[in-house]
C-alpha cells in the first residue's frame, strides 16, 4: 500500500496540482475583476465609453511590454518566483476599486496589465518545465479549464458580493484571492532552478531574444498562434452583437456565452488527451479546419440566428484547443532555456491579434458583418501550411 501511494505521489502530474490551485484562484479573481471593472469605471469613476477603453487597451499594452521583457526576468528569477512577483503586481489592479481617482485607477490597471503577463507567461514556463511530453496535452487542457473553473465559481459570488457590500468590499475580496494564490505558489510549488546562474543583462537579452526570434521554428509558431488569434478577438465582438442585433433575446446571448464555456472546455481537454496519445501534429490540424469551416458556416448564415449560435460555438472551441495546443508546440520544437522567451513573444503576439481581430470585427458589424469571417477564415487555411512546415523541422 505504501509502495503504491508513494507511486503516485511521483506520477507526472502530481506536482503541476498546487499550479492548477494558484490558476484556479487567479480565475476567481481575474476574470470577475474585469467584467465588473468596466461597470466600476462607468459608474463610480464616470468615464465615457471611449475613455474606458483607453483604459483597458492600455492594460493590455503593459502587458504586451512587459511580456517582451519577461525572459530577462525569467532569467533572473526563474519561472516559480516571476509567477509569484506576477501575481503580485496583478493583485495590486483590485485596488484600483479603492480609488475612485481616474489616475490612480489608471496606474493600478496598467501596473495589474503588467502583472497578468508575468503571472501568465511564468505559470506557462513553469507548467512546461515541470511535465514530461507524454503528460503535456492532458496537463495544459487541466491549466487552461482551471481558470474556467475559477471564473466560473467566481463571477456569481462576485456580482452577490457587489450587490450587498458594494465595489469596495469586492476589491478587498479580490486582493485577498491574489494573497491566496501567491501563498499556495510560494508553499508548495516547487522549484525548478530553472533561472541564469550569472546575472543577464537586458543588452544581452535583447541581443538573444533577435537571434532566437529570427529562427525559422519560432517564426513559424509566431504565425500559427496570431492566424486563430486574429478569428478569436473577432469572434469576441462579432457574434454576441450579432446574435442580439437578430433576436434581441439577451437569454439568448447569455446561453451562447454558457454553451461556449461548456463545449470549448470539453475540447480542451479532448484536444489534451489527443496530443497526449497522438502528438500534437494532426489535432493542431483539426483545429484549423474548424476554424475555416467556422469562417465559412458564419460568413454564408451571418443572418441566420441559428448559424451564428452553431459556427460561432464550433470557432470558439477551436480556438481554444488551439490555445492548449500551443503549450505542446513549444515544447516540441523550442529547447527548455529558451521556452520563457518564445512564452513572452507569444503572448505579445497574442495581445496584438487580439486587439487587431477586435477591431476588424468593430468595423465591419454594421456594414457587412459576413466578410470579415470569410476572410479571417480562410486566411486561417495558411496555417495548415505553418504547421506542416513547423513539424518538418528538427
Amino acid at each position: 500500500m505504501q509502495r503504491k501511494w508513494s507511486s503516485r505521489r511521483n506520477a507526472a502530474w502530481w506536482p503541476a496540482i498546487p499550479l492548477l490551485a494558484v490558476q484556479m484562484a487567479n480565475g476567481m479573481r481575474e476574470i470577475p475583476q474585469f467584467a465588473f471593472f468596466l461597470i466600476y469605471l462607468q459608474e463610480q469613476v464616470g468615464l465615457a465609453p471611449p475613455a474606458i477603453a483607453a483604459v483597458v487597451a492600455g492594460g493590455q499594452i503593459a502587458g504586451m511590454v512587459m511580456a517582451l521583457l519577461s525572459g530577462v526576468v525569467t532569467a533572473r528569477l526563474g519561472s516559480k518566483w516571476m509567477l509569484v512577483w506576477g501575481l503580485a503586481l496583478a493583485g495590486l489592479s483590485s485596488l484600483a476599486f479603492q480609488v475612485p481617482a481616474v489616475w490612480w485607477v489608471t496606474v493600478l490597471w496598467l501596473i495589474g496589465g503588467a502583472g497578468g503577463a508575468l503571472a501568465s507567461i511564468g505559470g506557462a514556463s513553469y507548467l512546461t518545465h515541470l511535465s514530461v511530453r507524454a503528460t503535456l496535452g492532458m496537463l495544459a487542457a487541466l491549466y487552461a479549464l482551471s481558470l474556467t473553473i475559477g471564473a466560473a465559481i467566481g463571477n456569481p459570488m462576485a456580482g452577490v458580493l457587489i450587490e450587498r457590500r458594494g465595489f469596495g468590499a469586492f476589491g478587498w475580496a479580490a486582493l485577498a484571492l491574489s494573497l491566496a494564490a501567491i501563498l499556495i505558489a510560494v508553499r508548495w510549488m516547487a522549484p525548478l532552478h530553472d533561472h541564469a546562474t550569472e546575472p543577464v543583462g537586458l543588452r544581452s537579452f535583447w541581443s538573444d531574444a533577435r537571434l532566437i526570434a529570427g529562427r525559422r521554428p519560432v517564426q513559424l509558431l509566431i504565425g500559427m498562434r496570431s492566424v486563430p488569434t486574429l478569428f478569436y478577438g473577432m469572434l469576441m465582438v462579432l457574434v454576441p452583437l450579432l446574435l442580439y442585433d437578430l433576436s434581441g433575446s439577451k437569454v439568448l446571448v447569455a446561453a451562447y456565452g454558457t454553451t461556449t464555456l461548456i463545449v470549448a472546455s470539453a475540447t480542451q481537454l479532448l484536444a489534451g488527451r489527443a496530443a497526449d496519445r497522438w502528438g500534437a501534429r494532426y489535432p493542431t490540424l483539426v483545429g484549423y479546419a474548424a476554424i475555416v469551416l467556422s469562417g465559412l458556416g458564419l460568413s454564408v448564415g451571418v443572418g441566420s440566428v441559428a448559424g451564428i449560435f452553431v459556427f460561432g460555438v464550433l470557432g470558439i472551441a477551436a480556438a481554444w484547443a488551439l490555445a492548449t495546443l500551443m503549450y505542446v508546440w513549444v515544447a516540441d520544437g523550442v529547447p527548455k532555456a529558451d521556452q520563457p522567451t518564445i512564452f513572452g513573444l507569444l503572448h505579445a503576439v497574442w495581445s496584438l491579434s487580439m486587439i487587431a481581430g477586435s477591431m476588424l470585427g468593430g468595423w465591419f458589424v454594421q456594414s457587412i458583418p459576413g466578410l470579415p469571417f470569410l476572410l479571417v477564415g480562410v486566411l486561417n487555411v495558411a496555417a495548415f501550411f505553418l504547421t506542416a512546415a513547423y513539424y518538418r523541422n528538427p
